[in-house]
């Protein structure tokens, strides 16, 4: 049987996850907007789902369980692993262990409470935990997580990465368990793919040609996918420049007829069926 995969959504708005990247304007940040675009979104990524007989591990932030806990309860309901993206979308390198344990806990607790189910994953806003923040696995040990997504073992781009990190999944020091998020080796350098704006820049052939090939080399992947880029509702940016405007619109028109084409016939789950798969010493 062939390798399972695990599909993610970091389940999140547009504009708040690009406000400590760039200039956003204040009306696309109003609560009301925000959650609009993020349920809206959200749905259309369920029925996608339901239409591909996926079920797919959603990091949800913690403020969304906050303000609208009846999408919580939809995810969860359908099927999928609730994970944990944060209580506000910021990157953990930018925030005190003591800020960031006390968010990611009362994040933990919300989604408890809007799912009805344990949540035991947690992925960093903008793969956030780096060589710099590594004491953030500590404090999600402690917080009561099991697992981590938020490595991308690669140096080549501006924002996150751990160049030397494992490619493979691997257990911790500490007892935590990371899913790195997927790169393949080229020309000896970590290439990212198989999501986000990877999934969008790559042809849809070539993002599988290379999923298939990890896991021919005995490695699941981490496919990863916001609800932006499948759904309905962008929020149009104003001011951006056209390298911004390229790296973060293009190819989301298309997005869920990309993410069908990638899913036909590709062996996926969530993230907890594919490390139970992989057993305890994963």
């Amino acid at each position: 049987m062939s390798l399972r995969n695990a599909i993610s959504v970091d389940v999140e708005g547009f504009a708040e996850s690009n406000e400590e990247s760039f200039r956003i304007p204040g009306h696309l940040l109003d609560p009301g907007c925000r959650d609009r675009e993020v349920a809206r979104n959200t749905r259309a990524v369920l029925d996608l789902f339901a239409s591909t007989r996926t079920r797919a591990t959603m990091f949800f932030l913690g403020r969304i369980a906050r303000d609208d806990p009846a999408l919580v309860r939809a995810v969860a309901d359908a099927g999928h692993e609730i994970g944990c993206h944060g209580e506000e979308h910021r990157r953990v390198f930018n925030l005190s262990p003591a800020a960031f344990g006390e968010a990611v806990r009362a994040a933990r607790l919300r989604l408890e409470d809007a799912a009805g189910c344990p949540v035991t994953g947690f992925r960093a806003p903008d793969f956030s935990i780096t060589a710099a923040s590594a004491w953030a696995f500590d404090v999600l040990l402690e917080a009561g997580f099991r697992y981590d997504s938020s490595v991308y073992p690669t140096s080549l781009h501006d924002v996150y990465g751990i160049a030397g990190a494992p490619r493979d999944i691997h257990r911790l020091p500490n007892g935590l368990v990371e899913f790195p998020m997927s790169t393949v080796e080229v020309l000896g350098r970590r290439v990212p793919f198989g999501g986000g704006g990877y999934f969008r820049l790559y042809p849809v052939a070539v993002t599988r040609w290379l999923i298939l090939r990890e896991n021919a080399a005995g490695r699941p992947c981490m496919i990863y996918i916001h609800p932006y880029e499948l759904g309905p509702e962008v929020p149009d940016v104003p001011g951006l420049s056209p390298l911004r405007r390229f790296r973060h619109y293009h190819g989301i028109a298309d997005g869920a007829s990309r993410m069908r084409r990638l899913l036909d016939g590709l062996r996926v789950g969530t993230a907890a069926q594919v490390l139970a798969e992989r057993g305890p010493h994963a």
